[in-house]
């Protein structure tokens, strides 16, 4: 960790203050613990394939400390395995930008790059997937399903993707269809809230609980893509630190403000994903009050 005054590398971690310049770190260092904990929650929940949990930890992470480039790297591996390549390589272009050397950025990058047909297709089903959520609101839920089938086929991961086409089977009755298609959604991402709300739906109109599928080892152990060409893992360590959690969550209270103020994050929009979540949710909505 580097001193915020002067930028000078803090070698001893006992003191309080900077040797260099005097100044007083010992907030910037609480604040950068809080960070370190919450990306080992992140990191957690990602490995149990928590995916929900793990972007919201990741990005209080990167609230304490925008520098932290592990919590970055890795919201970018997470938000990739939910099929969202845009945010992903939003966040490892920052990542980069901020530390050009040593850096798996850099990696993930090129792997994309080297693979730019398959990242120019898993973009034309964001696009595709945008006509089709036009073609739900025109009423045209038929031909609205046949593409996101083939959407899916191409792009696996597009969580979004099964929440629409489980809407159009739900909004058809076909709840059956509609449970199977949220399934494989949840083993993306088992606790998306989305995908438990609309389970829930489809239990009260069948009356049937649904039995999601427990995560094997394999499945714990890595975010892994589907594709061997674009495959990427998550690290495998922790960040440690010496302080216990229930002082860090007090510390955390008293310095949450300042860290604000201290560590302010670019905010990085996702307008394109945002809105579209925000159409799924008006859509389904207007499928409820249509039942």
């Amino acid at each position: 960790m580097n001193c915020m005054n002067c930028g000078a590398f803090l070698v001893d971690k006992d003191l309080d203050y900077c040797p260099k310049c005097g100044c007083n770190v010992l907030i910037q260092k609480k604040v950068d613990y809080l960070s370190r904990q919450y990306y080992n929650r992140g990191l957690e929940k990602a490995s149990v394939r928590d995916l929900s949990g793990a972007i919201d930890c990741l990005k209080q992470s990167l609230i304490y400390n925008k520098h932290n480039i592990q919590a970055r790297n890795l919201l970018g591996l997470v938000y990739f395995e939910t099929g969202e390549v845009v945010a992903a390589l939003s966040e490892w272009v920052i990542s980069k930008n901020l530390q050009p050397s040593r850096n798996l950025a850099s990696e993930y990058i090129n792997k994309l790059q080297a693979n730019s047909n398959k990242l120019e297709a898993i973009n034309e089903t964001i696009r595709k997937y945008n006509d089709a959520l036009n073609l739900c609101r025109e009423g045209h839920e038929d031909m609205a399903a046949i593409r996101l089938k083939k959407i899916l086929i191409q792009n696996p991961k597009l969580i979004k993707g099964y929440h629409l086409l489980a809407l159009v089977q739900m909004k058809a009755g076909e709840y059956n269809k509609a449970r199977k298609t949220l399934r494989k959604a949840a083993r993306i991402d088992k606790t998306n809230t989305t995908t438990l709300r609309f389970l829930r739906e489809i239990d009260e109109q069948t009356g049937v609980s649904t039995r999601l599928e427990r995560q094997n080892k394999r499945n714990r152990k890595a975010v892994d893509s589907s594709e061997n060409d674009m495959a990427i893992q998550i690290p495998q360590y922790k960040e440690k630190g010496r302080i216990p959690l229930f002082f860090t969550l007090v510390a955390g209270f008293c310095a949450g403000l300042l860290a604000f103020y201290l560590l302010a994050v670019p905010a990085i929009r996702q307008g394109i994903y945002r809105e579209a979540n925000q159409q799924i949710m008006k859509y389904s909505d207007a499928v409820s009050s249509q039942s």
